[in-house]
């Protein structure tokens, strides 16, 4: 069995992006936009258009901009859960994690199963540690929608963290079948099959999360992970193993370098860089004993 170790945990949980598909309704022609509470000075007509601005500013990152949109929605129809999902996404990039949970509430109310509810209650959840209340909310959404592989792939996270890597493989399995090109399931599926000690097959779901983003870090680093504490992998033996590691280390420090972005914090990887190069010294003196006795 594959041990997990405390500095890499983080790299081992690949969350899905929080831009799930709304589902906005494409807005209808331009006419029958007045109402008679026109005259009363009330916002009318068809709240998605507002709506699916407020979401294409969120992807943007302009998160004041998007509530301001959303709101406009919510003037036209103040009980349009959509608008509400996105306001309330806007909230949690803006950190106003109680204010967020607040809107999603009101939406409840008016529609208690929306999927992507649960997926952002799940990672409001995380912003105070709390997994068990994050892998809830996740397993409600799949409840929901069991075509949401985004969900599908954050509870194969929550199960990772815990260690349960039965569940953790068929979570990561569902959010594969349902998104074949999902590199962050990818990774997933490849940590739970480690976590399982089917190395071959962990490198293989690795290989592919690097197949759709070749520049995805964290598959590196895990790869590097994976040949550094498995017993032995195919058609290589310990020294090319251990070699292969440190060369998987090596592309990670240099994706890490080449992204402009700092490092993370305590970040192991050279220790185990090191650790692999002591572990190469003793068996080149174990190979160096076992000449000597067969001389």
């Amino acid at each position: 069995m594959t041990r997990h170790r405390p500095g890499a945990a983080a790299r081992l949980l690949a969350l899905a992006a929080l831009l799930p598909a709304w589902g906005i309704v494409a807005p209808p022609p331009a006419a029958a936009q007045e109402s008679k509470d026109a005259k009363v000075g009330k916002p009318t007509g068809d709240p998605a258009p507002d709506t699916k601005a407020a979401l294409e500013l969120i992807d943007r990152r302009r998160y004041d901009e998007a509530i301001v949109s959303a709101k406009r929605a919510l003037g036209r129809d103040e009980r349009y859960t959509p608008a509400m999902m996105a306001m309330a996404k806007a909230y949690y990039y803006l950190k106003k994690y109680e204010l967020s949970t607040s809107i999603i509430e009101i939406a409840q109310k008016i529609k208690p199963d929306i999927p992507e509810a649960y997926q952002l209650l799940g990672f409001i959840a995380l912003t105070r540690d709390d997994r068990i209340s994050a892998t809830a909310a996740f397993k409600k959404a799949v409840e929901v929608k069991p075509d949401f592989g985004n969900a599908w792939n954050n509870l194969a996270a929550m199960y990772l963290y815990a260690k349960n890597y039965d569940a953790a493989v068929d979570a990561a399995q569902r959010a594969t079948d349902l998104q074949p090109r999902f590199d962050k399931a990818w990774l997933n599926l490849g940590s739970a099959l480690r976590g399982k000690a089917r190395y071959d097959e962990a490198e293989r779901a690795y290989r592919k999360a690097l197949e759709f983003n070749s520049k995805y870090s964290a598959v590196y680093f895990d790869l590097g992970i994976l040949y550094l504490d498995a017993p032995q992998m195919p058609n290589v033996d310990t020294t090319g193993r251990l070699n292969q590691a440190i060369a998987h280390f090596a592309r990670y420090k240099d994706f890490i370098a080449t992204s402009g972005q700092p490092a993370p914090q305590n970040d192991p990887v050279d220790a185990y860089v090191e650790e692999a190069r002591k572990a190469l010294v003793l068996e080149a003196k174990r190979i160096e004993r076992e000449k000597k006795k067969k001389e």
